[in-house]
């Protein structure tokens, strides 16, 4: 039972971790000061026209733990554009036993600077039901954020650090950049009650090998420091992250150390193209 415990807990940080960044990094030393933190502007849009990915993980490479589906849409919102983003993750049926985890996270983006606009996070995991809503103002710089636990509901805002980003965004801002080897792409988010300074260290190229076949691959090491505790959170596993290193920089595989060895995510499937949509002029919403 611990080590169903174990695999449940880490693959949810790691199912999660694609777009969650601070679930799959959970921990070590960050690199730069929240002050430091720089202002990006996107150079490439590689989900411009849409993208379906699909990821499995597993553990060890032997038993299948959950799936997720990333599905990136834009959209015309008041006759400008964004991406919409969702994100199904679920525990497999073998894992279901022990631990039933159905996640829902969605973010709207705005479509030509990436700004955040909207974030949700629906909760279902066991008995846990949370439903977490998000909404930026971009004028105010700040976030109102409802946060339901059934038997709790918190209603707060915040407008420091600046420039924070939910989860999604950073992730897509991240994938935006001209990156090389060496560089650091620090980024200010936030994730259920706490924010995050969070640190993506490219730290090599190299050729990986998944199901689908060779990938040429940015390595990339993620790290966290929790903004809203004193010091630096003990690392409680090694993460690590492989983007594609062509124009697509989609990320392609992912994997967390735990102590019965080690979880994978891996992109199984992919689509590039999406239909876009039109919608009645009604976000933000309130």
């Amino acid at each position: 039972m611990n080590l169903a415990k174990t695999i449940r807990q880490t693959s949810c940080r790691v199912m999660l971790g694609l777009v969650l960044s601070s679930g799959s990094v959970w921990a070590a030393q960050a690199g730069a000061e929240a002050k430091s933190v720089p202002v990006y502007q996107p150079k490439f849009y590689p989900f411009d026209s849409g993208e379906r990915v699909v990821y499995d993980t597993n553990w060890n490479g032997l038993i299948s733990v959950a799936r997720a589906e990333i599905v990136t849409t834009p959209q015309i919102i008041d006759g400008k554009k964004f991406y919409n983003v969702r994100v199904e993750a679920k525990s497999s049926r073998a894992l279901d036993f022990v631990w039933k985890m159905r996640d829902t996270i969605t973010s709207t983006i705005e479509a030509k600077t990436l700004a955040p606009s909207k974030f949700t996070f629906s909760q279902r995991e066991n008995s846990k039901v949370i439903d977490t809503v998000a909404q930026y103002d971009a004028p105010t710089k700040k976030w109102t954020v409802r946060r339901d636990e059934r038997k709790k509901v918190k209603n707060y805002d915040f407008d420091q650090p600046l420039n924070t980003l939910d989860p999604i965004t950073a992730v897509y801002l991240a994938r935006s950049q001209d990156i090389k080897v060496g560089d650091h792409l620090y980024f200010h988010i936030f994730g259920g009650k706490y924010r995050y300074l969070l640190d993506l260290e490219v730290e090599k190229r190299e050729t990986i090998k998944i199901k689908s076949g060779n990938v040429d691959a940015f390595k990339i090491l993620p790290r966290v420091k929790n903004l809203m505790k004193n010091g630096y959170a003990q690392r409680l596993n090694e993460a690590a992250i492989w983007i594609s290193a062509d124009e697509r920089r989609v990320p392609v595989m992912l994997t967390s150390k735990i102590v019965f060895g080690t979880v994978y995510m891996e992109l199984v499937d992919q689509k590039h193209g999406t239909q876009s949509t039109a919608l009645e002029p009604q976000l933000p919403a309130s």
